[in-house]
């Protein structure tokens, strides 16, 4: 299974996107034991501006192949942001079961920074340019400075509050809950402590979200190297594992609180309760939340109210987003699928500083696209 895996992440990194994924990759070989000769498959994925401010780049992996200087039998690309990882994750597995191929490195992030001071985001990168669009339906959505996702979030978290009386104070709960673990890891990269009052006393970017409340874009890869032998990690596998992707506009669906990820954990929600620890995507505390519900972890609507009365530290009753998630570690290039792989990992490797005890199934979530496009549920351990 895993046999290596690395992070290189920054607020802003001031070199090149190649040389920022050259260092991730180089941490990974190295704890795996392998040269670069040994790599025979490689996914990764590509969105707007996060390769050096590239709207698009031709035959992107070739170019990344070329620079590590790798000479893989197989490579793809996946696209749909952030739980990519996790789909690639288990596409590898089945590669190195079913074919004739030894080690695939799996290699996710790039710079959010060049995009972040632009003042947009990788879905409104089309706003830099006179001549490009990503989106047939450009003249309806950039009528409005609509910020998306944030103001998609924005209006899940408004009809949730509407639909199920969730509060402002209970979504400022979870991100303070999340910086205690945050704190508790020792490598997040904000670390200070913070309280309810806050979270909700930073500004309203999207009415109802706050400023603590929304992940911050940063530059960051994260390497994973996978192997027919786990070498001197743990032999893990993917337990279960589901995938959902719901292409629907969001005037096209009946209630936006339902995500995507009601599907794809719905064939082993039992096994789901049995974890002995959950990495949830946190692009929003919205996010969090939606999650709990829609994956039958909580009731629908109740998810405030667990979050309040129920300890997520890694000793706690319910160990959540153990490092701190990506509202505290920043979310790489947008996607937040990796920075959940990795601190699973070092849970379920013996390798944090906050350590959960007898950590050895996680479930794992990510979301991509807004919040009802793409999710990937996921059972890793043994």
């Amino acid at each position: 299974m895993i046999r290596g895996f690395a992070e290189s992440v920054y607020k802003k990194y001031d070199r090149s996107v190649y040389e920022l994924m050259e260092e991730s990759f180089s941490k990974a070989l190295d704890m795996a034991g392998l040269q670069r000769s040994d790599i025979q498959g490689f996914i990764t994925t590509f969105m707007p501006g996060i390769f050096d401010d590239n709207v698009y780049m031709h035959f992107f992996p070739d170019q990344v192949c070329n620079y590590l200087g790798i000479h893989p039998k197989y490579i793809d690309s996946l696209d749909y942001g952030g739980p990519s990882v996790l789909s690639a994750l288990y596409r590898t597995e089945r590669l190195i079961k079913n074919d004739d191929i030894d080690n695939i490195l799996l290699l996710f992030g790039g710079k959010g920074s060049l995009v972040r001071e632009k003042k947009v985001t990788v879905d409104s990168f089309e706003l830099l340019y006179d001549n490009v669009t990503n989106t047939p339906y450009k003249s309806l959505f950039r009528e409005y400075n609509s910020m998306n996702p944030l103001s998609d979030y924005a209006l899940v978290a408004q009809r949730h509050k509407s639909m199920y009386k969730s509060t402002d104070e209970e979504r400022a709960v979870l991100a303070v809950k999340q910086r205690e673990n945050a704190i508790a890891s020792k490598y997040s990269m904000f670390s200070e402590k913070i309280t309810i009052e806050d979270v909700l006393n930073s500004p309203v970017i999207s009415s109802p979200l706050h400023l603590l409340e929304i992940v911050y874009p940063v530059d960051g890869f994260h390497a994973f190297i996978v192997s027919k032998s786990a070498g001197k990690l743990r032999e893990l596998k993917i337990l279960n594992y589901g995938e959902a992707h719901w292409t629907d506009l969001p005037p096209e669906q009946n209630d936006i609180t339902q995500i995507s990820a009601s599907e794809s954990s719905n064939k082993f929600r039992n096994e789901i309760k049995k974890c002995d620890f959950y990495e949830l995507y946190d692009s929003f505390t919205i996010t969090v939340m939606l999650q709990l519900e829609n994956t039958g972890i909580v009731p629908k609507g109740e998810s405030g109210k667990f979050i309040e009365k129920t300890s997520i530290s890694s000793d706690g009753e319910f160990p959540l987003n153990t490092g701190g998630g990506s509202l505290n570690r920043g979310q790489p290039a947008y996607m937040s699928g990796s920075v959940l792989l990795y601190e699973s990992l070092l849970q379920l490797n013996n390798m944090a500083k906050n350590q959960v005890k007898s950590a050895n199934r996680v479930f794992i979530n990510g979301i991509g696209g807004w919040s009802r496009n793409h999710s990937v549920s996921m059972i890793l351990g043994e």
